[in-house]
């Protein structure tokens, strides 16, 4: 049936699109070039050692570069992170596409440097990290399975077509 949180979760994340677009923007919607997020993604990964290309494969996955994207769970804009989230990382404006991508690469970033492996990194991205914590491995829900299993394999394509130098560092 329908979960209360998700409902809830959900009304947030509309919230907060309505009224960015009606306060922020104004009725008429414009929304950004992929050229203009790519070189966001770009700048913003310098500053947490991440790899862009990983980040550009995160953006595709969870909204195909549409910053207005909302999940049926509530995850939010370009990077789909959840509004609880969204505002721990110390942001208010989730459809702002430059705070949007600012957060999820702060939050990403502090997954890799709290897991040490890119695998559980991206699992806690998806499914939580309390979830990953209590297992310290993969959760056994075929949504996070198959999402590590694609991020990974595409970023794995991309290192070997692109043979990029600065790839993510865990140590940092």
């Amino acid at each position: 049936l329908i979960n209360p949180f998700n409902v809830r979760t959900r009304s947030t994340s509309v919230y907060y699109l309505l009224e960015f677009i009606f306060f922020e923007t104004g009725i008429t919607i414009t929304r950004k070039g992929k050229s203009e997020i790519i070189a966001h993604i770009e700048q913003v990964s310098k500053k947490y050692h991440l790899d862009p290309n990983l980040i550009k494969i995160v953006v595709d996955v969870e909204s195909k570069y549409n910053e207005l994207a909302i999940s049926r769970s509530g995850a939010m804009g370009l990077m789909q992170l959840m509004p609880l989230t969204f505002q721990d990382m110390g942001y208010d404006r989730p459809f702002d596409y430059r705070q949007n991508i600012e957060a999820g690469i702060k939050y990403l970033s502090i997954q890799i440097k709290s897991f040490k492996d890119l695998n559980l990194a991206l699992s806690a991205y998806n499914a939580g990290p309390g979830t990953v914590m209590a297992l310290q491995a993969i959760p056994d829900f075929p949504e996070t399975k198959n999402y590590v299993k694609n991020i990974l394999g595409r970023y794995d394509l991309a290192k070997k077509n692109y043979a990029t130098e600065d790839i993510v560092s865990l140590d940092d």
